[in-house]
């Protein structure tokens, strides 16, 4: 009992000298380690590109559906059209909601092509919420963004195998004998 009486003690003394300090103007609000940990994760929250915070396969898709496009260079009025369209097709949008989600991708992208090794971390967030149709989604959206001005170039090619890539690693790791051992 005396213990108890002692921490209880120990820690009523320790907040009114907390408190003491807080009015004589001294912050040590960074000593409290609840605040630690939700401004670390603020911190790496601000930190993180809009671009790689997309945690929506809708959101993915436009942005890869832009990014296929974007690999030409400057994008046509045809090419913009026909991403519009295959966003309302594909994605059952109106038209409205289409030319949206477009110029947000246009805004996340910057007007840049997508790196492939920045592939990756565009999809880390929202790779979980993938399903086997929204991955069959992307990639016909993607062959036909890629279609749109023929023939399909090298870094869309690139691109197009780059995606299937991650989501057939996905897969494979997810499987329930991919980490037996082989031998």
């Amino acid at each position: 009992m005396g213990v108890i009486l002692q921490i209880l003690g120990l820690v009523i003394t320790f907040t009114m000298a907390m408190e003491a300090l807080r009015r004589f103007g001294i912050d040590v609000g960074w000593l409290n380690p609840l605040t630690f940990f939700h401004r670390r994760a603020w911190r790496k929250k601000v930190s993180t590109p809009p671009l790689y915070a997309l945690d929506h396969p809708v959101d993915v898709v436009a942005v890869l559906a832009l990014a296929t496009v974007q690999t030409t260079g400057a994008i046509t009025t045809a090419q913009k059209a026909g991403v519009q369209s295959l966003l309302q097709q594909h994605l059952q949008m109106n038209e409205s909601d289409a030319a949206n989600l477009w110029v947000a991708s246009a805004h996340l992208l910057r007007s840049r092509a997508l790196a492939l090794s920045e592939l990756p971390d565009v999809l880390a967030r929202s790779a979980d919420k993938f399903t086997d149709y929204h991955v069959q989604t992307l990639q016909a959206v993607m062959r036909a963004a890629a279609d749109i001005e023929p023939p399909i170039n090298d870094a869309q090619r690139k691109l197009l195998d780059a995606v299937d890539a991650y989501f057939a690693k996905r897969k494979a790791a997810s499987s329930p004998w991919s980490s037996a051992n082989p031998g």
